[in-house]
């Protein structure tokens, strides 16, 4: 059985040592004692309150995650997610270096109960999944959506944007405390562009229109991606390329030429590709191609 213990906790058993120890020290019969000196001493009770520096945050493409807490383990810093829409749950660690938001608000771990509905930024810590931010909203349900902005309006703070699985364009609202971010980096409302593709956090106002919690940008048009994984799909008539990068596990459509560099007969669906692609607001298109794993033929 592993035995998992936080930072949090060792922390916390430090300090009940070094207070018991301090307290012991008053009683006479404790003082005299040699072992109460060693106690009390205070060359050793530096060393044990040497606890170390919490490690760096992991590194690496911060991953939004939506959904309901199922349980929460305060001792072993870890909670239980039902994601939203999904039917599944996620095992999300947590500790000191993660930030926990109530309504906008700075708030503690120990804030973080069994039903509430959040939004964690997430990164992998090797295989387990740990939470740099948690946003809980208990004002409103919060939404998630993913599609391309149709235009922004910085007077209005109002954002027009068009879900991927619906023709509608759909207004909403930006306030002080939404959150951009691109590439895990804090970005500015300027970068939200017509073309650009994001996903949103959102909750419904009083009014009834949605205000928007946190904007992650996926793609600006302009900008450059290298897509590395398995070749899903190939059709050589229309263009296209699908590619399912192991490192999201998501799919993602590529439009070529007949003329892109590294354009073979050895390029085929099952094998390994990097496809180095820009995109021009509407799709990304693929410079060049290098193969990664053996053909079959």
């Amino acid at each position: 059985m592993e035995v998992w213990v936080s930072n949090r906790a060792i922390s916390s058993l430090v300090w009940g040592l070094l207070v018991f120890a301090q307290v012991a020290a008053t009683f006479p019969s404790y003082a005299a004692s040699e072992a109460s000196s060693e106690a009390v001493n205070p060359t050793t009770r530096s060393g044990v309150g040497d606890v170390p520096d919490l490690p760096a945050l992991p590194p690496g493409k911060a991953t939004l995650l939506g959904g309901t807490i199922n349980t929460v383990d305060h001792l072993r810093d870890r909670l239980v997610l039902q994601l939203f829409g999904r039917g599944r749950t996620v095992v999300v660690l947590f500790d000191d270096r993660t930030r926990v938001y109530l309504d906008g608000k700075m708030a503690a771990l120990d804030d973080l109960k069994r039903g509430d509905r959040i939004y964690a930024d997430t990164v992998l810590d090797g295989t387990k999944v740990f939470a740099r931010n948690i946003r809980v909203a208990t004002s409103s349900p919060l939404g998630q959506s993913n599609g391309q902005v149709v235009a922004f309006e910085p007077a209005k703070s109002e954002l027009t944007f068009r879900d991927k699985l619906s023709p509608v364009a759909r207004r909403m609202r930006l306030t002080s405390d939404t959150v951009i971010l691109q590439r895990d980096r804090p970005a500015l409302p300027s970068e939200l562009r017509p073309g650009t593709l994001v996903t949103l956090a959102f909750f419904t106002g009083s009014d009834g229109q949605a205000i928007l919690h946190q904007i992650n940008i996926l793609a600006s048009p302009g900008s450059r991606f290298a897509f590395s994984g398995r070749v899903e799909h190939l059709d050589l008539r229309r263009g296209l390329l699908v590619i399912l990068d192991p490192r999201d596990n998501k799919s993602y459509e590529v439009s070529f030429g007949p003329a892109v560099r590294g354009l073979t007969r050895d390029i085929q669906e099952g094998i390994d590709v990097t496809v180095y692609a820009s995109f021009d607001g509407r799709r990304y298109e693929a410079e060049s191609i290098e193969l990664t794993s053996p053909s079959s033929r």
